[in-house]
């Protein structure tokens, strides 16, 4: 078991400031007790993902889920046209999932002002 931590220092911070760190921490999936702890100690704490874009990977991943059922249904009923269009639609799906995806792990993109 860890040791417990017993000594204590307040820090006070402007409340613009404190927002600031809290929605840091947040965004890297700490408390801000943490995440003030870490840094100081040198740690470089990541955003763990882009937490906008969680409903959206939920919602395409729901949408897959339901083209791959299509698809089983289309190809246990014999039909092979309707089948293929399905895997079409599903294949496009997955690259749209892809690119979601990579394009989160690149951060967010600067527009030139």
């Amino acid at each position: 078991m860890a040791e417990r931590r017993t000594a204590a220092k307040l820090i006070r911070f402007h409340p613009a400031e404190l927002a600031r760190i809290t929605a840091r921490a947040r965004a890297c999936g700490r408390t801000p007790a943490c995440f003030i702890r870490e840094t100081a100690l040198g740690a470089i704490p990541r955003p763990r993902h882009d937490a906008a874009a969680d409903p959206l990977l939920c919602e395409l991943a729901r949408v897959g889920r339901r083209l791959d059922q299509l698809a089983r249904l289309a190809q246990a009923g014999q039909d092979a046209a309707l089948a293929q269009r399905v895997r079409a639609a599903l294949d496009e799906h997955w690259t749209l999932v892809r690119r979601v995806i990579e394009d989160r792990r690149r951060g967010p993109v600067e527009v030139a002002r």
